[in-house]
């Protein structure tokens, strides 16, 4: 299951949805106060009896900021999520894994193109068949592409299907 060859294919067979990289900004705010920590906690406690405290908020500090600027290099070297140009909104991508004895119940419905069947489908922890479904948080808008792990790797079972609620 390749996330990437997913979104490849969801872009290609849509023409709502686009790559688009999210905001940098609150990367940056953590990065901020990750900076702005250890000097606030310097300013505040500049007793000397506090020496422990202020280590510990440097250390904290510095966590904090690294934290930060790994996010923002995500952010500003990644491809980019999927995003619906008419709703504005970012899709949120789940993998759902089925037992494998659903496999033509699971394929019907993604077949059949039907979002509410998929998802009245049970689930289980063991992921011998999956679904990598990509959709809208009021599910208006999802596609579904079904793998199955077969020798030590998953196979497509079929394409990107966008399906309709």
């Amino acid at each position: 299951m390749n996330k990437l060859k997913f979104y490849e294919a969801l872009y290609a067979s849509c023409d709502s949805i686009v790559a688009r990289r999210k905001s940098v900004v609150l990367p940056l705010l953590v990065i901020v106060l990750g900076i702005a920590l250890p000097f606030v906690s310097m300013s505040v406690l500049s007793d000397g009896s506090y020496d422990d405290i202020n280590s510990a908020m440097v250390l904290a500090g510095i966590a904090i900021a690294i934290s930060g600027g790994v996010w923002l290099l995500g952010r500003l070297v990644g491809s980019g999520e999927p995003y619906h140009k008419d709703k504005g909104v970012f899709l949120t991508t789940t993998t759902l894994s089925f037992d494998r004895s659903r496999r033509s119940e699971v394929l019907n419905a993604i077949g059949s193109g039907d979002v509410n069947r998929l998802l009245a489908i049970p689930t289980c922890e063991v992921s011998a068949l999956c679904v990598m479904f990509s959709h809208l948080a009021d599910n208006s808008f999802a596609a579904a592409q079904a793998f199955e792990y077969a020798e030590l790797e998953y196979r497509e079972l079929c394409g990107v299907t966008v399906l309709k609620k």
